[in-house]
């Protein structure tokens, strides 16, 4: 995720997230709890702009779901190709390690079995998708999963809020597709029945109505993002495959901003 190469990008990004005391003075305190730890044999599709936004947003609570047959279905809308510092670098071996690095941070997590489907945009160029291919493609994978819950980017309940430009058209088109899919006359075409998600986890929020306490899986968290080796340093600068282990500091610098807390994750819950 290129965000989180550039101090500037993620400061504007970071700064529309509600604290708990703004969420006090408007007497909008989400609620603490974890429906998660009751969770078994469902189906769970995460909808991510990059390989990490996925980890960054709702890792903890992924976490609460491993090892009591929940399946996971990822869907990487861009192949986060760009993101680098590193003038030795080239795309299409940036995308291979990217690929590689999310299905060893879902290992660490516990879902070997994870399906991480990509559906190949070019990364920091979200915006420039088909908007109509883009919404029929997601709403496909919607009513042919049927997902029990979906989680991904907050477009915002009551104002859409700033987002790097991938994440807005992210958090867009998948609540889009979330909408269409339930609607038999949308896109017929398909031969699939129309679904309607039960539950929708939207992360990256400035409108939280869940607040999920991940101390006791935190450690996970933190295991499965320094997967996503090649996106931090000294990685994002000179790449090796040898190379060391992001640092505890950088997982946390890039964790903090965005979630609204280390060990906390917000959520709005629909």
């Amino acid at each position: 995720m290129k965000l989180k190469l550039l101090a500037a990008a993620v400061l504007p990004l970071g700064a529309v997230l509600v604290s708990a005391s703004d969420l006090l003075g408007q007497g909008k305190v989400p609620l603490e709890g974890n429906p998660f730890q009751e969770w078994n044999n469902k189906t769970i599709m995460i909808v991510s702009p990059h390989p990490d936004d996925d980890i960054i947003g709702c890792g903890g609570a992924l976490a609460f779901l491993s090892g009591r047959g929940n399946r996971l279905i990822v869907v990487y809308l861009t192949n986060g190709e760009k993101g680098t510092f590193d003038p030795s670098m080239n795309p299409l071996s940036l995308a291979k390690i990217r690929r590689q690095e999310a299905a060893a941070g879902y290992r660490s997590l516990g879902f070997a079995d994870a399906r991480l489907i990509w559906l190949g945009y070019h990364d920091g160029e979200l915006d420039f998708a088909a908007p109509r291919e883009l919404r029929i493609r997601l709403t496909h994978l919607i009513r042919r999963d049927r997902p029990d819950a979906v989680f991904a980017l907050d477009p915002g309940l009551t104002y859409y809020r700033y987002h790097y430009r991938d994440h807005r058209t992210a958090a867009l088109a998948v609540a889009d597709a979330i909408g269409a899919a339930m609607w038999p006359l949308e896109f017929p075409e398909q031969g699939i029945p129309a679904f309607r998600v039960p539950d929708v986890f939207y992360f990256y929020t400035a409108e939280p109505n869940l607040k999920l306490d991940i101390s006791s899986v935190y450690e996970r968290k933190l295991q499965a993002l320094a997967q996503h080796r090649s996106q931090f340093p000294p990685a994002n600068q000179h790449y090796s495959a040898q190379g060391p282990s992001p640092s505890r500091v950088d997982l946390e610098a890039l964790i903090m901003p965005l979630t609204g807390g280390a060990t906390i994750e917000f959520f709005r819950h629909r």
